[in-house]
């Protein structure tokens, strides 16, 4: 799951970088295998309709902590 997360972040318009945290090595081996996703644009539509009514969230303190 965190593999398309991360594809669908660099999928985005004005998203050059996806900076992912890991806990152990193993974890970043996991993530480098969204470089081998190829979403299509099908696959962003869908996940776009998926998430149409999602909660949107903004900023660097999206729940209004500081």
């Amino acid at each position: 799951m965190s593999q398309l997360a991360i594809a669908w972040t660099l999928h985005q318009p004005g998203v050059h970088v996806a900076i992912v945290g890991a806990r152990r090595a193993k974890n970043i081996e996991d993530s480098l295998g969204a470089a081998d996703l190829d979403l299509t644009p099908e696959d962003l539509a869908e996940i776009e309709r998926i998430t149409v009514s999602a909660v949107q969230v903004e900023g660097a303190s999206p729940e209004g902590v500081a």
